[in-house]
């Protein structure tokens, strides 16, 4: 599951697809939305919707500005194919090869049983995020689509959204251009109207407004943390699940200033605009929004690809993340987040020493705390607990001040034709378990081993969590060993391993070195 380059924090992962019955798909009847009437495809027990336009197109003069609502439609859409996947890198995302890709890409695709669809049940709705470091991926993968989860009575939606510098970026000159808008976090902006599309619309299609889940993995995940985060999401969902979802406790990067390690996004911006000869003046704003798209994507091929994170921009995301939570301002609704136990896989073969990952912060801590690994061991380690275990840990820890229960994992299952020959989870392993379907990486990449009945049966035990915290909003249900909810002083997981278990997170003394850490930051800022 693992995309190219390798080295990026939070990579893309991809939705699973169970086989399609060999019945030829039929069109369904029209279903009325905001914007007009789309009818869609009864393909294999589901009525499925692909590339329903949720918002307008943002090029032209809408490049790098709020998310718009969609255009109003006359007649009916025929929603039967994947609409265009967003600008990005076609290397990274090879699946995608055969897709269009455009500007004109904001779409997402509704997977609905047909009982629900044709009766008027309302379901439990699933809203996937997809991963990809905000600069890869689509919530359109031909040969991965969630038909196996919407067959365990749920409606499944799976949304684009703007990617790389078109969804994160900032000017000094744009922003002043744009006083009384919400600026920088465009990706963020445009997650929140797909939300506010499904909140409208989801009940003509066989769905629960009142029962939205979101659910990501990778940039999902921390797409989910960001949206629990923000206050204007506050209602649009109802249950939050974030795998794998790397952020740093100590703080998020800023829209403008110095503080902190990172690069704030407007000198960014004005690093780029001075690449294409675009001064910080009032013809600023135009220059830019003039630049081919391609262009936008070959400045940002040039660096090494990092995630590009949601900002502190003080309107749509007012603070840091971890603040938010530690102040109990998240959004309080039940929570699941977790990890893999080989987060590592993301390094790749780089040869990425310590000092590389801590951004100018001493290493000789870490390696006190860390003593008795070395070379790639130590980097492979510090890089999963700072940006991944320790992260979720700190997160669901602060879910009881809201009165909110919090469930921690750690998926280390690895199927049985791979077991002995990787080192553990890779990053994205677990998505195909949560889909419920394990033969999608056979179909992307081939040569995968057939999975074997004991890799059905934790697919059957992981998806099992994942439906029952999106229909009741605890993953417990019969037949699942008992998961218990998080709690500090427990400090106990669920570790989702050939023989699952409950114990307190592995390396105890590392996780309380940055339980330090991050009380330091907090209490600093």
């Amino acid at each position: 599951m693992n995309a190219t380059p390798r080295f990026c924090v939070l990579l893309l992962c991809l939705a699973g697809a169970a086989p399609l019955a060999a019945a030829p798909p039929v069109p369904t009847r029209p279903v009325h939305t905001a914007e007009g009437d789309v009818s869609g495809l009864r393909q294999g027990g589901i009525a499925v919707f692909r590339g329903v336009p949720y918002a307008a197109a943002p090029t032209g003069e809408l490049r790098w500005r709020p998310t718009q609502p969609a255009l109003q439609r006359a007649g009916v859409f025929a929603a039967e194919s994947f609409g265009a996947v967003c600008p990005q890198f076609r290397r990274a995302s090879p699946q995608l090869a055969g897709l269009a890709m455009s500007d004109d890409c904001l779409n997402l695709n509704i997977y609905a049983p047909v009982e629900a669809f044709d009766g008027g049940e309302r379901l439990p709705v699933m809203v996937w995020i997809h991963g990809g470091s905000f600069r890869w991926g689509a919530g359109s993968w031909p040969g991965g689509e969630p038909f196996a989860l919407a067959h365990k009575g749920l409606v499944v939606v799976t949304i684009n959204y703007r990617l790389d510098r078109l969804g994160l970026f900032a000017h000094p000159a744009l922003s002043a251009s744009m006083p009384d808008e919400p600026i920088a976090n465009y990706a963020l902006m445009d997650q929140l109207a797909a939300l506010r599309w499904i909140q409208g619309n989801i009940a003509a299609f066989g769905g629960d407004p009142d029962r939205v889940t979101i659910f990501g993995q990778s940039a999902g995940g921390v797409s989910v943390t960001t949206l629990m985060a923000v206050p204007s999401a506050r209602g649009l969902f109802r249950g939050a699940i974030a795998q794998s979802g790397a952020s740093r406790i100590e703080g998020d990067r800023e829209l403008r200033g110095t503080r902190g390690p990172y690069e704030s996004l407007e000198a960014d911006g004005l690093k780029m605009a001075a690449h294409f000869g675009i001064a910080n003046d009032a013809a600023a704003p135009a220059k830019l929004r003039a630049l081919p798209v391609a262009d936008i994507l070959a400045y940002s091929a040039k660096e090494i690809p990092n995630s590009m994170n949601p900002v502190v921009d003080g309107r749509l995301l007012p603070d840091d993340i971890s603040r938010i939570f530690r102040a109990g301002r998240q959004q309080p609704v039940p929570f699941m987040t977790g990890t893999t136990s080989y987060e590592a896989s993301l390094l790749g073969p780089y040869p990425f020493k310590l000092e590389d990952l801590m951004l100018g912060a001493d290493p000789a801590p870490v390696r006190r705390v860390y003593a008795g690994l070395d070379g790639r061991a130590l980097v492979n380690t510090w890089f999963e607990d700072f940006l991944f275990r320790g992260p979720a840990r700190f997160l669901a820890g602060e879910m009881k001040s809201v009165g909110q229960p919090a469930w921690l994992y750690d998926f280390g299952y690895v199927d049985e034709g791979r077991r002995g020959k990787v080192p553990g989870a890779a990053h994205s392993d677990d998505v195909a378990y949560v889909f419920g379907d394990l033969g999608m990486r056979a179909r992307w990449r081939g040569g995968e081993a057939p999975p074997t009945a004991e890799d059905r049966r934790m697919a059957a035990i992981v998806t099992g969590y994942w439906v029952n915290f999106a229909k009741h909003g605890n993953p417990n249900g019969p037949g699942l060993p008992e998961w218990p909810r998080y709690d500090r002083r427990t400090d106990r997981l669920l570790d989702l391993s050939p023989e699952i278990s409950v114990h307190p997170p592995v390396r105890q003394e590392a996780l309380r070195f940055l339980n330090e850490r991050y009380e330091a930051a907090l209490s600093a800022r």
